[in-house]
């Protein structure tokens, strides 16, 4: 049986909230990030895939960050916190890699890219969550 869209995301989100990940960042939102953000939060986003019997669900887990902005020559410069992606990347690696379901269903954390988030001064790092089933 497949599992619905509603379903895996419900699934990969409550195990975030019982992750180190969710200790690291506490705030999560789902399919969006709010208007005047502050701090880092995590963004959720899916998209469900079948083939025939076999069903893949990919789920972006955004992992935001506030860049830094020091003033150089009273100029504004913005620069990503990349020590900080990287630690809260790793951190989700070690998070959702494991074997959630049975032995029919497994996560495979992949395709991590740092995107910057021009409209809020965040950059992101975006994990591809695919849960399979086989």
């Amino acid at each position: 049986m497949n599992l619905t869209s509603t379903e895996t995301f419900k699934f990969i989100w409550d195990c975030i909230l019982d992750s180190p990940l969710h200790e690291a960042v506490p705030i999560m939102y789902a399919d969006h990030y709010p208007n005047n953000p502050t701090g880092e939060f995590i963004v959720m986003t899916s998209l469900s895939n079948v083939i025939g019997t076999s069903q893949v669900v990919t789920v972006n887990v955004n992992l935001y960050v506030p860049d830094n902005t020091p003033t150089i020559n009273t100029e504004k410069q913005r620069y990503p916190d990349r020590n900080r992606l990287n630690e809260l990347t790793r951190i989700a690696f070690d998070s959702l890699a494991n074997y959630p379901i049975a032995e029919r269903w497994f996560f495979d954390v992949s395709d991590e890219t740092i995107v910057s988030e021009e409209n809020i001064s965040y950059t992101f790092s975006n994990i591809k969550v695919k849960l399979k089933k086989h």
